[in-house]
């Protein structure tokens, strides 16, 4: 409403209502002894000094004061002064404009009632005391850009709130002036609210589907059991109530930001009580860094005082910081942590799994030079491949022919047709491929050995540039193919061919070689072919497959080991220890279930890369979710089996183990954003984080009793499938990297999700992919708007979380469709952070989506993202948002939920409309 403007219905015609307000005795009362009901001590609209200076002047209002009453509470009742402003409504500069416009409002009412005396002296003592310091803070703010962004006005909306508690209360004020009696209370919740508070009090029982869970009715109604043992022992140990729904508590995938950034997330959390109220922890990838931390350490024997609450390690402050905390940064780096003789071994350890690997494919293609030099060698070859061939051609053209009557008979005989065709041209094609192979070895050895001009130009070259030519060019698309997208396309042309050439190129060299009769050997003297070939022949057999771990000689276990010293740490009870945290060590994921009952049941996220796969659901995915749990580990593919089962098949693994697969981000296969091009060489070069666990059903005991070479293959062509005794095991995040997927599955009612992915464009890949994921697989769909995420001209946010339902599809015909909420933090700036984060973006301008492969951060990059995570897990609070909750130290999340629902939802539409 603009001033000025006052509706004729808002006047009291003389005369009217002109009763005088009186002590129940009929004498009349003073000016502080009227107003004293209205004087609540946080939000008094009227100063003590007021109250004195007027405390002799009887109250005894006239019309022009009513009348002035009435035209005021028009303007206070229709404005955002007393009318609640919605967190994720409303343009905050037009608030502000509608707040100063009350000051024209009043003069103006003024000029129209000259004798409203009470009217005038209270009116502006409210608008000078409470509402001028307001509109005068925000006035200069505005100007300086600080109403720009809805996440950058939780403090505006913070003030305004306050102040509507005074201008309510001044409104009342003026509503017993006009009528000459007291108002009615008035209702504190509105109908939206009450809306929004009857649907989440809705029962959301949770646990595994038996009809969308797309897990074994019987292994999920065991999972349920076991899940639901361990976090009612949780209930029970933090003194909590037992309620019908879980609550859930997500970590994204990103390295080391995002594990830095969940921690601040975290601690902000730990100090409101909310922690201890987390039945699952799901983690991925480098959230799986803290979320392991939190489970090794509260799995603690220590006698030391350890929990979730605020007062409790590891998250109890002490000189500022949490000493566990404290521990984490200082080991940040994890990567480059240890001695330099340490350092040594492993970059020793990379080249000695790479020459392994190298050594691997040329003992394959000499066992081929052998073969094939010893058929070539016969004499009867020649004769032989002359009758093949002219019989194969002859098999051809009848097979042609009687392909053609099968055609024309009925019955069975129809379907194949195409086999009498297929056979002969693939025998065809072998004879050919061995013809052409003879000519390219004649090739080979006449025209890059005796044509070349330059003799200095031997066949060893000329073949090592065919080899590695396509090397260098998959290698450069795969290091500058975001930089230059153009040229990118000649780069994976070329690598696609790389593979073979090097195959080819390989084994021409090989085959030319073994034409020799011997061949000089440093410090040994002169070898014959033919022994050097059986002993390659003998000791590649010993090697390959019977020794060869390739688990071992991948940088796994360096990984593995690098990332336990960093993050799975214990508090020590030993005075004498060098520090108050130790190693936890060998960490058994089912020895969880008996440790006390302190941490959320811990679900931690993996990829099952199955490329070669025959199960249609994965001919579009090429891996599955595959869980390692304290109960049970596994994928809906293979089945589960008991945690138990899966430690026995393979001693190495454990938590530490568990937290390194889930975050094996490089690796040849990546599920769909495998490049084909590069597996090969990604293989080659043993750059294999993954890990291959052996299936329990499958377990047989031996001396041949690790994956091999027949798994490396695998790796290299991308051939491994469900079906063996062997699971090659990566990052979680290749399939889905929020782990968010296993809370739909087990129909969780809160989660809060932590993203901390690299997205410095907002184009929320993870949560995007989750979503169709989840419809495909659980028939769950998540209703969220990201538009307050995305970013504007400036490259921020408006907001730093969304809050939306998950709705869970019906159980049986007759049952109502369920809903859940999610909580979404996603890791990004809004402009209203501190100083040191607005200096640290100057310096840093990638912050805060520093690229996944910078795994070295510093202390200041730590406290950076450490820093954001708090100051948004702060904001989660805020009095604009969750109203007086904001001032307790011990929040209940079903309120604290509720409070984000009424602030940040809008209500369901009724049956009706």
């Amino acid at each position: 409403m603009h001033s000025g403007s006052f509706p004729a219905a808002a006047q009291l015609a003389p005369g009217q209502a002109t009763t005088s307000i009186r002590s129940g005795k009929g004498q009349t009362m003073d000016w502080a002894e009227f107003l004293k009901p209205y004087q609540v001590a946080d939000f008094a609209p009227l100063s003590e000094s007021f109250l004195k200076r007027w405390s002799t002047e009887q109250w005894e209002p006239n019309h022009d004061d009513r009348q002035a009453s009435a035209m005021l509470h028009t303007q206070l009742a229709s404005r955002v002064t007393t009318q609640r402003l919605p967190y994720q409504d409303g343009i905050e500069q037009a608030a502000l404009e509608s707040v100063f416009e009350l000051f024209q409002n009043t003069r103006d009412i003024n000029d129209r009632f000259p004798e409203c005396r009470h009217f005038d002296a209270v009116a502006w003592e409210v608008l000078n005391t409470w509402v001028r310091p307001f509109t005068t803070k925000w006035h200069r703010k505005g100007t300086q850009g600080a109403l720009s962004a809805l996440d950058s006005t939780d403090e505006f909306r913070a003030d305004l709130a306050r102040l509507q508690l005074t201008l309510r209360c001044f409104d009342r004020l003026l509503l017993h002036i006009r009528d000459g009696f007291p108002p009615p209370a008035e209702t504190t919740t509105s109908r939206d609210d009450t809306r929004i508070e009857n649907e989440m009090r809705g029962t959301l029982r949770w646990g595994i589907s038996e009809n969308y869970g797309g897990i074994d009715p019987a292994i999920a109604k065991e999972m349920n059991k076991l899940e639901q043992e361990a976090i009612r022992a949780r209930r029970t140990h933090y003194g909590l109530k037992e309620v019908d729904h879980a609550v859930a508590f997500a970590l994204s995938g990103g390295g080391i930001r995002s594990a830095t950034f969940a921690l601040g997330v975290l601690v902000a959390l730990a100090e409101r009580g909310i922690l201890p109220q987390i039945d699952y922890l799901s983690t991925v990838s480098g959230g799986g860094y803290f979320g392991s931390f939190l489970t090794a350490f509260l799995s603690s024997k220590s006698e030391a005082q350890i929990g979730l609450n605020a007062g409790d390690l590891p998250f109890r402050r002490e000189a500022g910081e949490a000493d566990a905390l404290r521990y984490i940064r200082h080991h940040c780096r994890y990567l480059a942590a240890g001695s330099l003789w340490l350092r040594a071994k492993m970059m020793i350890a990379q080249l000695y799994g790479m020459v392994l690997n190298g050594f691997a494919i040329t003992f394959l293609l000499v066992v081929g030079v052998g073969i094939e030099r010893w058929l070539r060698s016969l004499s009867s070859v020649s004769t032989v491949f002359t009758v093949l061939n002219n019989s194969v051609i002859a098999l051809l053209l009848v097979g042609s022919l009687i392909a053609l009557l099968t055609m024309r008979v009925r019955g069975g005989w129809q379907r194949h047709a195409d086999t009498f065709i297929a056979f002969p041209t693939v025998l065809l094609l072998i004879l050919a491929l061995w013809a052409g192979l003879g000519i390219a070895h004649t090739w080979a050895h006449t025209i890059l050995v005796k044509s070349i001009v330059w003799p200095s130009w031997t066949s060893i070259r000329w073949l090592s540039i065919v080899g590695v030519v396509p090397v260098i060019a998959s290698a450069l698309s795969s290091l500058f193919g975001q930089i230059a997208k153009r040229s990118t396309l000649i780069l994976i042309a070329v690598s696609g061919f790389a593979v073979p050439v090097f195959f080819i190129g390989l084994y021409l060299f090989l085959y030319d070689m073994g034409g020799l009769t011997a061949i000089a050997i440093p410090y040994y003297g002169s070898l014959s072919i033919i022994h050097l070939y059986f002993a390659i022949l003998f000791l590649g057999s010993l090697v390959y497959f019977f020794l060869l771990d390739i688990n071992f000689t991948s940088p796994h276990r360096h990984y593995r080991d690098r990332l336990a010293d960093a993050f799975l740490i214990q508090p020590v009870d030993s005075q004498v220890a060098e520090g108050p945290f130790q190693s936890a060590g060998t960490v058994r994921l089912s020895e969880l279930r008996t440790a006390a009952p302190r941490s959320p049941y811990h679900l931690i996220n993996c990829a099952l890369n199955v490329p070669g796969s025959k199960n249609i659901r994965m001919q579009g995915r090429l891996t599955d979710f595959f869980l390692f749990s304290q109960s049970f580990c596994g994928s809906p593919l293979t089945g589960y089996h008991s945690t138990q089962s899966w430690e026995q098949a393979d001693a190495h693994l454990d938590l530490g183990t568990a937290m390194a697969i889930s975050g094996a981000a490089a690796a040849p296969q990546m599920g769909l954003g495998t490049k084909k091009s590069l597996s090969f060489w990604l293989a080659l070069l043993n750059i294999r984080l993954g890990y291959w666990a052996r299936i329990p059903s499958q377990t047989r005991r031996g001396f041949r009793s690790a994956p091999g070479l027949t798994c490396l293959l695998k790796e290299m062509i991308g051939s491994m499938d469900e079906r063996g005794r062997w699971l090659n095991l990566t990052d979680g995040g290749h399939i889905e990297n929020l782990a968010v997927y296993e809370l739909l599955r087990r129909r969780c009612k809160y989660i809060i999700a932590v993203d901390g992915e690299e997205d410095s464009k907002m184009t929320f890949q993870g949560l995007t992919t989750l979503q169709r994921l989840a419809a495909i697989d659980l028939g769950v769909r998540i209703e969220i708007d990201l538009d307050d995420l995305r970013l504007n001209e400036s490259g921020l946010s408006r907001s730093h979380f969304r809050f939306c339902r998950v709705r869970y599809p019906r159980e049986g015909r007759n049952s109502e469709e369920q809903v859940g909420y999610l909580l979404y933090v996603k890791l990004s700036l809004t402009g209203n952070e501190g100083e040191f984060l607005r200096r640290y973006r100057t310096d840093d301008p990638t912050f805060p989506h520093d690229p996944t492969l910078n795994q070295f951060f510093t202390e200041t990059q730590f406290e950076a993202y450490r820093s954001l995570g708090e100051h948004i897990g702060d904001k989660l609070f805020l009095r604009s948002i969750v109203g007086n909750l904001a001032d307790s130290k011990s929040i209940e999340i079903g309120d604290w939920f509720m409070e984000l629902g009424k602030s940040l939802l809008e209500p369901l539409p009724s049956p009706n409309q």
